[in-house]
């Protein structure tokens, strides 16, 4: 089973998860005016500007790397 695990093709996740505002509190799930829809979609457009800027990011892994998993809210060298 190993060997078989062994030669699977690298993987590359981009995370883009919306990060809820401070001001939105327990209402973001239910709240969608259209200022707040608004705010949304450009905060997924700004991360999905960031992300594709990455290019590093979007080059696929070397072999052996398995599954490698990048989220532009959690970027160290950036």
């Amino acid at each position: 089973m190993r060997d078989h695990l062994a030669h699977l093709p690298g993987i590359t996740i981009l995370q883009m998860i919306y990060q809820q505002k401070i001001y939105e509190g327990d209402s973001k799930d239910h709240e969608f005016s259209a200022t707040s829809m608004r705010e949304h979609w450009l905060s997924g457009y700004e991360d999905t500007k960031r992300t594709l800027m990455r290019r590093d990011w979007l080059a696929m892994p070397q072999d052996g790397m398995g599954i490698l998993v990048h989220d532009v809210h959690r970027e160290r060298d950036y």
